[in-house]
């Protein structure tokens, strides 16, 4: 028999107290009667020792007691010989490097690849190792179960070739998504082998407070999983990182990081003679005009100068283009009669730099993006109104007594039930704020349509054959907006005008925006951006419904249908999508957040709950003896041996309280009764 907490075994010797007692007397053993006891001067009976016990199985049981109690204490069980899990020496690590554009400095690289080969070249045959980088995205170079499916011989030596395949990229630091991937791999890998063995992840980064730790306050991690940071210390280097501004005349964002020596940098455009010096303290981020733009520049770099690193030194600009929208009205109304729909709606849409907005007539049709039918058409116009919506056009239907016959032509349902009400003004009862058109009221501030009355509404039944989708409603249950899918495009139908005769659309504060996210929504918006970041998806190009090629700042060329999205934006530079004669540029610029190079506060990671832990591993004596605690203590917890104890020392405790009643009651020898 084994004792997990052998120490407690010390209280056995307590059982010298009864013992003691039982020899030691302070009482005369008989009592003899005397007549009187006037005359005579009280005394304390003398101390005596016995050489003999008496009451042997009172004192027995009284030591039985106090032995079964250290028993328990001392947590017994009965040892096996089981040799120590091999598994606990085994070392699962997930190596995690950091590829961002901050690891191009000077050094930096070659540093963290040297300590990753280390690590590597120190793996025993029966560690599991993974290999990980991250940037923006954390990126597998191979998995502990590749790992393992490799030769034993030949495991350092393939993953060393997979490491110098890497080399760092233009991208932000996201470490907090890259520690949790980590740790899911580990936790995974765990499930697979049962026993989890000595478990970590190894960060080699520079530690540059620009990395973003989004995730990790708060999480749980897993028990007995630590990691090793390895951070890349350089040469002190004063550093300053440049973004252009997505504006008109463009501006520059410029970040001087808190550990730089240097406090005046020049801004200047490649190729131009002209500069300008700017004054930023360290630790401060500014925004400064531009040297003026070369005439008709509408592509460029602006370059910083005046710090030591310079992979973060150009921000590269791409010009906002106007775009071109085309309306097409369908009606002969004039523009300057306030009566009908068109003057408002040549109002709500003033020209812009990156906008300009023409209202054109019926004959413009097929070259509009978006189209307004205020009334009646003849048989002709709604067929061609028909094809150019079900090739991929959205069309606003302004539903009145005279557009009914439309909308059933459109819709190919004859007889739709509908009535204009005139009695009383209508309110918006109810609006899905989570459509594309409502959601940027999606606000308390401007989510109130309360005030807008509506004198003249069309109330109609829609056809069970068309997909509708109510975006709105009137309070009288009726459908105020209504979106229909037809082939590729949609109709849009509003159940009321906007001029002041049928309601207060027009005159309120939410029609502008309200049509500019109409034909936001209706694909022929202005482009909401020319300036993206690395890793960034570049919506397409509004201008074309045909494949468009994009062409990247290293001259390789890639095909993308309409509509495709491009999204292998890994470089900074200008980005260039072609289509039909037409072209579009895009900046795409490394995160200013990058060129925050100052090292973080060495406990911010532990700070947020990370369980960081020391670099150098305990001896394996040290594992091997805390491994053979850990199943001894397993042991003791399985067997529970100290529940058997407690209970007879209960049962001895009851023996001796009725042995000593019982002896109580019997008179002494020689007594009188």
């Amino acid at each position: 028999m084994s004792f997990l907490a052998p120490l407690f075994l010390a209280g056995a010797l307590a059982v010298a107290g009864p013992i003691i007692f039982h020899l030691i007397r302070r009482s005369a053993r008989e009592r003899t009667p005397f007549s009187s006891l006037l005359f005579l001067r009280p005394t304390a009976p003398k101390t005596t020792r016995s050489r003999k016990l008496e009451h042997f199985w009172l004192l027995l049981l009284r030591c039985l007691c106090l032995v079964a109690l250290a028993f328990a204490f001392a947590r017994p069980f009965f040892a096996k010989d089981t040799p120590p899990d091999l598994a606990s020496k085994r070392r699962q690590s997930v190596i995690l490097i950091d590829t961002s554009a901050s690891m191009r400095r000077a050094g930096f690289w070659e540093k963290a690849r040297a300590i990753a080969n280390e690590y590597i070249g120190k793996a025993e045959p029966g560690d599991e190792f993974a290999l990980m980088t991250f940037d923006r995205q954390p990126h597998t170079v191979f998995t502990m179960s590749e790992w393992s499916s490799w030769p034993a011989e030949q495991r350092a030596a393939l993953a060393k070739q997979r490491l110098e395949a890497l080399s760092p990229g233009w991208m932000g630091t996201r470490m907090g998504l890259a520690l949790t991937e980590a740790t899911a791999q580990l936790q995974n890998r765990s499930v697979d082998r049962q026993t989890p063995g000595r478990r970590s992840v190894v960060l080699i980064s520079d530690m540059q407070e620009g990395a973003k730790l989004d995730g990790l306050q708060g999480r749980e991690w897993p028990a007995g999983m630590r990691v090793i940071v390895e951070r890349i210390a350089g040469t002190p280097q004063s550093n300053a990182g440049v973004e252009i501004l997505d504006q008109i005349p463009p501006g520059a964002r410029v970040t001087n990081s808190k550990d730089s020596r240097t406090e005046k940098f020049r801004l200047a455009w490649k190729g131009a003679s002209d500069s300008m010096e700017i004054y930023l303290p360290p630790g401060q981020t500014r925004t400064f005009a531009t040297p003026k733009l070369l005439p008709g520049m509408k592509t460029g770099a602006l370059q910083l100068s005046g710090d030591d690193a310079d992979f973060d030194n150009t921000s590269w600009y791409a010009a906002p283009e106007t775009e071109e929208v085309s309306i097409c009205y369908l009606a002969d109304d004039r523009a300057d009669d306030p009566s009908k729909p068109l003057y408002y709606l040549r109002l709500v849409f003033p020209a812009s730099p990156r906008r300009n907005v023409k209202v054109t007539g019926l004959d413009a049709l097929s070259s509009a993006g978006f189209a307004v039918v205020p009334g009646g058409l003849d048989a002709g116009k709604i067929a061609a109104l028909r094809d150019w919506v079900n090739g991929g056009k959205t069309a606003l239907l302004l539903l009145n007594a005279e557009s009914i016959a439309v909308l059933e032509e459109l819709l190919n349902a004859p007889n739709i039930h509908s009535e204009v009400v005139a009695d009383n003004y209508a309110l918006l009862g109810q609006i899905d704020f989570k459509h594309p058109i409502f959601a940027p009221f999606d606000d308390p501030h401007y989510s109130d349509f309360s005030h807008i009355h509506f004198w003249k509404h069309a109330r109609w039944e829609i056809p069970e054959s068309a997909k509708a989708n109510v975006l709105a409603k009137f309070d009288d249950k009726s459908p105020a907006l209504t979106q229909i899918p037809l082939g590729k495009g949609n109709l849009l139908v509003l159940a009321s005008g906007w001029q002041p005769d049928e309601s207060q659309l027009a005159v309120s504060s939410k029609f502008p925006p309200l049509m500019e996210t109409m034909l936001d929504w209706s694909g022929s918006g202005a482009p909401g951006r020319f300036q993206f970041r690395t890793g960034d998806t570049i919506p397409a190009p509004h201008f074309t419904d045909a494949e468009v090629q994009w062409k990247k700042p290293d001259g390789q060329t890639r095909m993308l249908p309409a509509g495709g999205a491009f999204s292998e934006t890994e470089e900074p530079g200008i980005y260039t999508a072609s289509s039909g004669g037409k072209e579009r540029r895009f900046g795409v610029n490394l995160p200013l957040e990058e060129s925050r190079v100052a090292p973080m506060s060495a406990d911010e990671l532990a700070r947020l709950g990370v369980p960081v832990g020391p670099a150098t591993e305990e001896p394996e004596s040290v594992s091997v003896i805390r491994q053979r605690q850990m199943q001894r203590t397993e042991l003791e917890n399985s067997q529970k041996l100290w529940r058997w104890f407690i209970v007879a020392a209960l049962a001895f405790l009851c023996g001796e309280i009725i042995l000593a009643g019982s002896l109580s009651r019997v008179p002494p020898a020689g007594a009188t009764p």
